[in-house]
């Protein structure tokens, strides 16, 4: 007796410890896909925004994380910060480089060489904001430079290493709108704005900066002068030239990064503001190895909605493949009256070798929703896989983002035809909440980082930025499970709230949309035939409804979601 009882006993122990180890790996393979999310007031009086991302040679999560004041009465002037995450998506650490006196505006641009090693750049300007927490008029010794500095990290993100270029900002032909600056020459000088970095085919560091004027409430005025700079990891400079360019304000790069490529021959950096006389919004420049001027190409987006308008596109991120071919997502805004924006990703013909002047299109698609502004992920939109499939990213409904309704983002996966393989819509898992996103990332194992922030719908001091790391796997048509495991969806109800009208956007086909009040009663049903269904809601009575996709006859219901009039 006592023997079958231990036996009894070992067994029981055994199947408990088994049924334990499953619950661990089952827990640790669903750890892997995560949502990180902070509260942007978690740093007080500081406000942190996460700007891009990237994936480390150890796994780890790097977060550009810029801050700024929120002090009543005081200019929000950036300065450069980081946070780090572990590959499940918890916090290790976060860190501010404040440095008194000095501001950045620019985003710190993070780094990873060959061997692991960690760095991050970083611009000081002298802080001339009359009411910023940092103005130099409180210290001693303002600083008579700017400084772009390159700085080694440890695995805690503190500065090992720092490898400081100290630039003249000389920058004040473009002065002269605000008579008040004309009385304060110690303030009448620029600053030192970096929105390009990359590591080249050589090892090396490729970057560019501007050289622009005082940062001005409410908005910057032009900048003045272009430069591209290379160094080694070393920190040496290694090369750098500048264009006089005095075209577009400084806040039409804000969100840059991602716009610079290179060729076997050239750098190659697509921007804002034609000089060509095009109007187009956009060009590439190119330079040679050495730096030198090369050529320029104009990019122009025609209309075909309306061609009597044209349009101008900005907010550009590029990716090139390994066939040396460009993609290029940017914000599309229509000429005229129309008053919208949309987004737009193209393959371009960037081959110098062409001598047209207007870069050819090879192709492109156009998202965006009549009349609102939808935008591109800014800083970056474009994921490569290596498969020859790509990921595009953009916010719907953004017109409203702080307003009194919902926005969504839209993740699409495309083949090389830019033919849709699926459509997945992201949202906050909370009701009230609008979502944006900033930028996405690939890991090396093919997962996509989505930034970004939320916020609750008319109340933007409750805002939150995340980091969502999406396994591949989850943007298969065929595994819709694994989608709705991940937070994604194949069909989203706007505007939400609403009024007359609900609109029903997905990709699917041969599905049906069932609509029920509260008390279980179906009130409408159709067939999805487009990929927006409108739904005329004028004779609903006010209040919360449920609305259903199913497919296979009405059998398998794919997706569902509430819709509040």
């Amino acid at each position: 007796m006592k023997r079958s009882f231990k036996l009894a006993a070992l067994f029981v122990a055994r199947f408990l410890s088994a049924i334990m180890l499953m619950l661990i790996c089952s827990v640790s393979m669903m750890s892997q896909e995560w949502e990180y999310k902070t509260d942007n007031y978690s740093d007080y009086p500081y406000v942190r925004s996460f700007n891009d991302v990237i994936e480390l040679q150890d796994g780890g999560i790097l977060i550009n994380a810029s801050f700024v004041s929120r002090i009543e009465g005081q200019t929000g002037v950036p300065h450069p910060g980081l946070v780090k995450i572990s590959a499940d998506g918890a916090e290790l650490v976060r860190t501010n480089y404040f440095r008194p006196a000095y501001c950045s505006i620019s985003y710190n641009q993070i780094l990873e060489n060959k061997d692991g090693e960690l760095f991050v750049l970083m611009t000081y300007s002298p802080d001339h904001e009359r009411l910023s927490d940092n103005y130099f008029k409180n210290f001693d010794n303002p600083p008579a430079n700017a400084i772009l500095g390159l700085y080694k990290l440890d695995d805690d993100l503190n500065i090992v290493k720092n490898y400081e270029h100290y630039i003249p900002i000389d920058t004040t032909e473009n002065f002269g709108f605000d008579p008040s600056w004309d009385m304060m020459p110690n303030e009448n000088c620029g600053r030192l704005y970096l929105f390009a970095s990359f590591i080249d085919k050589a090892g090396d560091i490729v970057g560019a900066y501007f050289k622009c004027p005082t940062f001005h409430v409410p908005g910057q005025v032009d900048h003045d002068s272009l430069f591209f700079f290379k160094m080694n990891f070393e920190g040496e400079m290694l090369q750098m030239k500048g264009y006089e360019y005095p075209k577009a304000g400084v806040n039409t790069w804000i969100y840059r990064r991602h716009c610079m490529s290179e060729t076997d021959l050239h750098y190659i950096l697509y921007q804002v503001d034609g000089i060509n006389g095009y109007d187009t919004g956009g060009e590439a420049m190119y330079i040679d190895k050495d730096f030198d001027f090369v050529d320029i190409k104009s990019m122009r987006h025609y209309s075909t909605e309306h061609p009597e308008y044209g349009g101008s596109i900005d907010y550009i991120s590029v990716a090139r493949n390994n066939e040396d071919m460009l993609y290029l997502a940017a914000r599309y805004h229509e000429n005229g009256s129309l008053g919208r924006y949309d987004c737009v990703l193209y393959e371009i013909d960037d081959n110098l070798n062409n001598s047209a002047e207007i870069l050819p299109v090879s192709k492109h698609i156009r998202r965006g929703l009549n009349g609102k502004y939808d935008y591109h992920a800014f800083n970056n939109a474009i994921v490569l896989n290596e498969d020859g499939t790509l990921i595009f990213v953009y916010t719907m409904n953004v017109e409203v983002l702080y307003n009194d309704t919902d926005s969504w983002v839209v993740i699409e996966h495309l083949d090389a035809n830019f033919e849709n393989i699926s459509s997945m819509y992201y949202t906050s898992d909370n009701d009230g909440m609008h979502t944006l996103v900033s930028s996405i990332a690939s890991t090396k194992n093919g997962d996509l980082l989505l930034v970004g922030r939320t916020g609750y719908i008319n109340n933007d001091d409750k805002i939150c930025n995340f980091v969502t790391k999406f396994p591949a796997s989850a943007f298969g048509i065929d595994n819709i499970e694994e989608a709705h495991a991940h937070g994604l969806h194949l069909a989203v109800a706007y505007p939400n709230p609403g009024g007359d009208v609900m609109n029903i956007r997905t990709g699917l086909r041969n599905a049906v949309l069932s609509v029920y009040d509260l008390q279980g009663r179906k009130i409408h049903e159709e067939e999805i035939t487009d990929d927006v269904t409108s739904v005329d809601a004028s004779n609903w009575q006010s209040g919360t409804y449920i609305w259903e996709l199913k497919t296979e006859n009405g059998k398998l219901k794919i997706e569902e979601g509430k819709w509040v009039k």
